[in-house]
């Protein structure tokens, strides 16, 4: 047939002469270096995993530590109010000092663990994809710029986190310090947070780290507390009653499905300062009311912070994220690579 009369037309002349065989593979060489330079030259860009046309992403706050529930809510507001004015955005949710609901999103960059005052996610929900004509990914990186500016206002951080397309990880980019001096692991940390940062392409560089936090112990004396007959135990439930509360009961609604508990807790202004908390009192043995501030005393201190460990071993996590023209880590881990 045809097909094998054209085989022969090619293959015969290169299994009986030598000249063209060697023409034939150099030619073969040609073209395959020829396609390998695209990658050099950037004709072609690299990227294991191309990204995914989804109907969602998140927007991921980060605030300072120790801000305040209502300042969180606020700036993730603004941020939400922002996003909506995308025409392929359909609709949001805040999540303010609590998780999302469970996704794939959040099981593989542990964004469900998220539970403090100063973090929040905002869902953002587009429109189907037969229903527009950008990508979800055209779609964050079109956003990205007007958030982090908003972010920037408030010293926060954010991240535009979509759904991942392949295997789970923490970020695209994430370096991982090891070593036996854990302040050196921060510090160097911050240095390749820096590096991170200056890298372009590069974005939402993070780690997992928490700011200092101030932190006020209240250390009883002793001897007081047993001249007014005061124990420590007293002490403890006095100022866990004013400052987390506790349950006293529930109420019996006839509008609502489950009891509600019943929180015996002192008004915010009440528990917000050690002057407050220390004028509280306690019962002592012979019926008399004691000031707290006579049985203890106040010591200001830092809070400690999470230690991460992987494979027993203590790490200090660095993560980032890809964006603009180059998205692939490999254009990054290269320009890092001539920076260190």
């Amino acid at each position: 047939d045809w097909t094998t009369r054209l085989y022969r037309r090619i293959m015969t002349p290169l299994i009986r002469s030598a000249w063209t065989r060697w023409v034939f593979l150099a030619g073969v060489a040609v073209l395959l270096l020829a396609s390998a330079s695209l990658v050099y030259f950037k004709v072609v860009h690299v990227k294991m995993l191309p990204c995914d046309n989804k109907s969602e992403f998140q927007v991921i706050v980060d605030m300072p530590e120790g801000t305040t529930l209502e300042q969180t809510a606020r700036v993730t507001r603004e941020v939400g109010e922002y996003v909506a004015t995308q025409p392929e955005v359909t609709d949001y949710q805040m999540y303010v000092g609590t998780a999302a609901p469970y996704n794939f999103t959040g099981l593989v960059r542990h964004y469900f663990l998220r539970q403090a005052p100063h973090q929040a996610d905002l869902q953002v929900n587009l429109l189907p994809k037969h229903g527009r004509s950008a990508q979800s990914h055209d779609i964050a990186k079109r956003v990205r710029p007007g958030i982090q500016a908003i972010a920037a206002l408030y010293g926060a951080r954010v991240k535009v986190a979509e759904v991942p397309p392949g295997p789970p990880v923490l970020q695209t980019l994430v370096a991982e310090v090891y070593g036996p001096d854990y302040e050196r692991q921060i510090a160097l940390a911050r240095e390749i947070m820096g590096l991170f940062a200056r890298t372009p392409g590069v974005v939402h560089v993070d780690w997992y780290v928490e700011d200092p936090q101030p932190r006020i112990r209240f250390l009883l004396d002793r001897e007081k507390a047993a001249l007014h007959g005061v124990t420590s135990e007293q002490v403890a439930q006095t100022l866990r009653l004013a400052v987390g509360g506790m349950e006293v009961g529930l109420a019996h609604l006839p509008r609502e499905k489950e009891d509600v508990p019943l929180l015996l807790r002192l008004p915010r202004e009440a528990r917000s300062g050690v002057t407050s908390l220390t004028d509280l009192q306690v019962m002592g043995s012979a019926g008399r009311l004691i000031l707290l501030r006579e049985v203890v005393r106040p010591e200001e201190g830092v809070q400690t912070h999470n230690i991460y460990r992987k494979n027993m071993k203590r790490v200090v996590y660095v993560t980032a994220d890809m964006a603009g023209a180059e998205e692939s880590p490999v254009y990054a881990i290269l320009k890092l690579n001539r920076d260190v």
